[in-house]
């Protein structure tokens, strides 16, 4: 398990330019290439659907699916370990060793050791290999216009115990007119990532500003017509905000009082339940609102925030866009990505049946949770996710220094062999 999680690892498989047979670049081929190698080595019947995704199964019968994905965020930097894979101290380090290499290396395994032991499934089993999930989920798009589709499915793509809850997704462009005193603002690497970087540009700054920056470590660099402002930050999953320290309200916070622009902007966007927005908003199945501020970039004299909203299952895409297009009249919104809620009974066999193998493994009782980020199940019916994050650990998903232990690694696998027992033996 280890041998062939680096062999993924060892591959960058963030999105790339476009190649023949790669539309996401040849590093999400090698990955997927790498895979489905494995996955032949072990019997198993496989298909490269022309460099979107890919697929392999064994069996006869109804078909149960386990999507995840090869695909990863960028490296970003200050990392201390590799990103393409190191062991240390019992801890396998590298970008995807949780979201989602990881995961896909331990449901692998979990079923070769069913098929080794000569076991005969009930329902026909499909792995999918997304590799586009991190940049716009356009190759489960095209899995779901080609492929079979399942008749139930888990993604191994977030935290145990089970997920039968997943919020509603929306990324937002708001975009404003820059004002003069304002030359240039960038920021961040991706929506769903806090921004663990960002560079302000301004004519002037206060000196209250000019404090604030240097007690909050803010570089502050004299330039012709003006200051630049540089700031770092800490990245954190785009789903919980809470987790990173955002660079772009960094600086926003301590240049509020430059410019009422600035403050606005501050004012609207620093609150990670969106009250500043005007969207602050909970339910009881799945919580809380989440708004994280993931890039900032300006251009023809414009500048463009990406917003990555997760709302709860009961509430609409439309009533955050009204809210906000009050709160901020004179910003245009453009909706550049959204997944809609997803819920499933916690009474069904698929629920059920993982619960049971999540708690039989673990000596728990744990029940159904819900959660802010997005996985494959939304996009299959009779879908939920499940694993590999479990709970209380301190995840670094889309963080430096991505990592899961060697004890973990091998627990997951075991759930995941029992879930397939219960659902397809």
């Amino acid at each position: 398990m280890i041998d062939t999680l680096l062999s993924l690892l060892s591959v960058d498989s963030v999105q790339g330019s476009p190649a023949p047979n790669a539309p996401f670049g040849l590093g999400t081929k090698e990955v997927l290439d790498r895979f489905l190698a494995t996955a032949t080595s072990f019997g198993m019947r496989t298909k490269d659907v022309d460099g979107y995704c890919g697929w392999a199964e064994i069996g006869e019968g109804e078909l149960l699916g386990i999507p995840f994905h090869l695909d990863t965020v960028p490296f970003g930097e200050d990392w201390t370990h590799s990103p393409l894979g190191e062991v240390t101290d019992g801890l396998i380090y590298g970008r995807g060793t949780e979201d989602d290499k990881g995961p896909a290396v331990a449901v692998l395994y979990a079923l070769k050791s069913l098929l080794d032991e000569g076991r005969k499934p009930r329902r026909r089993i499909r792995l999918i290999a997304g590799l586009n999930e991190e940049s716009g989920w356009k190759c489960i798009e095209r899995y779901l216009a080609t492929e079979e589709v399942p008749a139930m499915s888990f993604s191994p793509d977030a935290d145990f115990p089970v997920i039968n809850c997943e919020k509603g997704v929306c990324h937002l462009a708001l975009t404003l007119p820059l004002p003069e005193d304002v030359l240039s603002v960038t920021g961040g690497e991706r929506v769903n990532m806090v921004a663990d970087r960002a560079t302000f540009e301004v004519k002037h700054l206060s000196d209250a500003a000019f404090s604030k920056c240097l007690k909050g470590g803010i570089k502050v660099k004299f330039i012709e017509g003006g200051f630049r402002l540089s700031a770092e930050g800490v990245s954190a999953h785009g789903s919980t905000p809470e987790k990173g320290e955002n660079a772009i309200l960094k600086v926003l916070y301590a240049v509020k009082s430059s410019g009422d622009f600035l403050a606005d902007l501050y004012d609207a966007f620093h609150a990670t339940d969106g009250s500043g927005l005007g969207i602050s908003m909970s339910d009881e199945r799945s919580g809380a609102l989440s708004l994280n501020v993931g890039k900032a970039e300006t251009g023809d004299g414009k500048v463009t925030f990406y917003l990555d909203v997760r709302y709860p299952v009961t509430r609409t895409e439309e009533e955050i866009l009204s809210a906000i297009a009050t709160a901020m009249p004179a910003a245009t919104l453009e909706v550049k990505g959204r997944h809609l809620p997803l819920y499933v009974s916690p009474d069904g066999e698929l629920v059920r049946s993982l619960l049971a193998a999540y708690n039989e493994v673990t000596g728990e009782t744990a029940r159904s949770i819900a959660i802010g980020g997005a996985t494959y199940a939304r996009a299959f019916p009779n879908a939920v996710a499940f694993g590999p994050v479990f709970p209380g650990e301190d995840s670094r998903i889309h963080q430096r220094d991505e990592s899961i232990s060697i004890d973990g690694f091998v627990k997951c696998a075991e759930i995941y062999r029992e879930a397939l027992v219960k659902l397809a033996f």
